[in-house]
């Protein structure tokens, strides 16, 4: 091909990619690391099983972490984690959706390192810059002995913290307080030192497997487009089914909730009102 038709194609190339993000682009289905995410600090990762795996290392010099290229406005983001075995509670191995601005917004699943059950699984909101909204889990299996899903349902009206299929922590929108409707996010995912980690079990290897994305794919300021019900994401409520496995979960497996907790809280946090 002539240097010509090459600039004339290129330039085709980048006008397409352009109008697909300005629309509201859909992205479904498994996706690669390699096409798909790119290294953001630490350990170089490890890509294996014909881009299907990835690994994320800890060591005593550093962590690691992972950041999607792509931007997003909504969808259903899902990631299957295999957590390091490990007796240090200081290991921490993360999956999030996370803005950038300087009140930025941000959902994150935390896989707490542990010598033995109960596992513990944290989750934490930033809403316009503010954290503190742990919700804590005993996880119901072992997060190092097989793969399990850790997905977040983010649309318009609410959000929704899935493991497996287990609706875990619902968030609705209020037009009293803040929803993270406004900004968009990326994916991110992490392994890191928490606290106090055991020299002598390093490395501590985290493993992540292809993900199934299914969001509204935008540029940095286009939220707006993702907000159309024509995403199926945008339209979607728990099922019966899933309200009896939200309310079991909240049952039988959470082990600490920022809104109960009046010594960190002595008033409830007006966002509290939003849970289900």
């Amino acid at each position: 091909m002539r240097g010509y038709d090459q600039k004339i194609l290129l330039m085709v190339l980048v006008v397409v990619a352009v109008l697909a993000a300005a629309r509201g682009q859909e992205t479904t289905g498994f996706v690669t690391w390699a096409n798909n995410y790119y290294q953001t600090w630490g350990h170089q990762a490890l890509v294996i099983n014909k881009t299907s795996e990835l690994q994320l290392t800890l060591d005593n010099n550093s962590g690691s972490g992972f950041e999607s290229q792509l931007i997003y406005g909504s969808g259903y983001f899902n990631v299957r984690i295999k957590a390091p075995q490990t007796t240090s509670t200081g290991v921490i191995t993360s999956f999030y959706l996370i803005s950038r601005s300087s009140r930025h917004d941000e959902l994150c699943f935390q896989i707490l390192g542990k010598n033995g059950p109960p596992y513990l699984l944290n989750t934490n909101m930033y809403l316009y810059g503010e954290g503190g909204k742990d919700q804590r889990f005993r996880l119901w299996f072992d997060p190092t002995k097989d793969y399990h899903s850790y997905s977040f349902l983010w649309n318009p009206n609410q959000l929704v913290f899935y493991v497996d299929d287990t609706p875990i922590r619902v968030y609705r929108k209020n037009p009293d307080v803040y929803y993270p409707s406004v900004q968009t996010m990326f994916l991110m995912g992490s392994v890191q030192n928490g606290s106090i980690i055991d020299p002598k079990q390093m490395p501590y290897i985290a493993k992540f497997q292809a993900s199934k994305i299914e969001g509204c794919q935008t540029e940095f300021t286009g939220i707006e487009k993702c907000t159309d019900p024509k995403f199926w994401w945008n339209r979607k409520q728990l099922s019966s089914k899933e309200k009896e496995l939200y309310i079991n979960a909240k049952k039988m497996y959470l082990d600490y909730d920022y809104c109960s907790d009046r010594q960190r809280y002595p008033k409830v946090p007006q966002e509290c009102g939003s849970y289900s």
